[in-house]
C-alpha cells in the first residue's frame, strides 16, 4: 500500500533498524510517530529527518518501554489527535549480559522487548482499527530459538540468567504475543505479524560492559547493514502482497515457519493473559 500521508508509529527509531526504518519511510512520505527514550537524540532525529525531508511530518513522543505509565501516557499523546494509525511497528529491543530488574519488579528485557510494546499495541489498537488497512509488526529474532517456551514460574528470572536465553525469552513473547494477537483481530482490517530482521551491525547491546562491546567488534564484518535489516519491516509495512497475511514470521521478507514452540496457541493465551495482568490491563 502507499504510504504517503499515512500515520507510522515506531518505537525505538534513534538507532539501528529503527533509524533505517524511519528514514525510509520518510521518503515515501509516511507521517512519523517516534516514541523514543532519549529526549536529546529524538530531537536530532527529527532535525535530521525535516533536513533531508523538508515536509516530513514528525511527532515525538518520550518514553521508557519499561515504565509502563511512560507508555499510557505516549499512546494517549496519540490517540488525542483523533487520527487513525496506519501501521505501528513495535522495533525497540534491549539485551543485556546481567540481569537488571526494574522498579516495577520485572527483568529487563521481557518489561521491554515484550511487556512494553504488549501495552503499547493494546492502548493504540483503537486507532489501528480506524484505519483502511492497520498494521502491526513486531521485530522479533531468531534469537526465540535459545529458549523453548515461556517460564511463566520465573519470568524475572530470578534463576538461570543467561543473555541469548534470556533475550530469545523475550523474542519468543514477541512471535506468541503476534500469534495470539492475530486470532483476536479476526473479522477487522489490522493484521499482525513479527519477523526476525537478521543479524543486524548496530548498537544493541552497546550499553553492556567492555567485553560484550568488543565481541561486536569482531563480528560487526559479518553483520548486514542497519537499511538491509530493515528490509523486512519495510515489507510489511508497505506491500500489497501481505495485505491478507497475519500471525506469522518473516524472514528476509518470506514467511517463515518457527520451531514448535513458536506455534504454541496455549503458551500464546496464557502470555496474554499474563501481560494483562502485569501491564494491570
Amino acid at each position: 500500500m502507499s504510504i504517503r500521508n499515512k500515520n507510522v508509529f515506531i518505537t525505538g527509531p534513534t538507532e539501528g533498524i529503527g533509524k533505517a526504518t524511519a528514514f525510509a519511510l520518510a521518503k515515501q512520505g509516511a507521517n512519523l510517530h517516534l516514541l523514543c527514550r532519549n529526549p536529546s537524540k529524538a530531537q536530532a532525529l527529527r532535525e535530521e529527518l525535516r533536513f533531508l525531508y523538508g515536509d516530513v511530518q514528525v511527532e515525538l513522543y518520550i518514553a521508557d518501554l519499561g515504565n509502563f505509565q511512560q507508555v499510557r501516557d505516549a499512546a494517549e499523546a496519540f490517540v488525542r489527535r483523533n487520527e487513525p494509525l496506519h501501521v505501528l511497528i513495535n522495533n525497540a529491543g534491549v539485551i543485556n549480559t546481567q540481569r537488571i530488574l526494574l522498579d516495577n519488579g520485572q527483568e529487563q528485557m521481557f518489561a521491554v522487548n515484550h511487556l512494553g510494546h504488549f501495552l503499547l499495541t493494546q492502548l493504540l489498537l483503537a486507532r489501528l482499527e480506524e484505519a483502511e488497512q492497520g498494521r502491526i509488526i513486531a521485530v522479533s529474532s531468531d534469537a526465540y530459538m535459545f529458549c523453548r517456551g515461556i517460564r511463566f514460574d520465573d519470568l524475572q528470572w530470578s534463576s538461570g540468567f543467561r543473555t541469548f536465553r534470556t533475550y530469545g525469552h523475550s523474542k519468543l513473547a514477541n512471535i506468541l504475543f503476534v500469534r495470539e494477537l492475530s486470532k483476536r483481530l479476526q473479522g477487522t482490517q489490522v493484521t499482525a505479524n513479527a519477523l526476525h530482521p537478521g543479524a543486524v551491525r548496530s548498537r544493541l547491546g552497546a550499553q553492556n560492559n567492555w567485553y560484550a562491546g568488543h565481541v561486536m567488534i569482531l563480528v560487526t564484518p559479518f553483520l548486514r547493514s542497519a537499511e538491509r535489516g530493515a528490509a523486512t519491516s519495510l515489507y510489511l509495512a508497505t506491500s500489497e502482497e501481505v495485505r491478507n497475511i497475519s500471525g506469522e514470521y518473516f524472514v528476509d521478507c518470506q514467511v517463515k515457519r518457527t520451531r514448535s514452540w513458536g506455534r504454541d496457541a496455549s503458551q500464546a493465551q496464557r502470555l496474554w493473559e499474563v501481560s494483562e495482568q502485569l501491564v494491570a490491563l
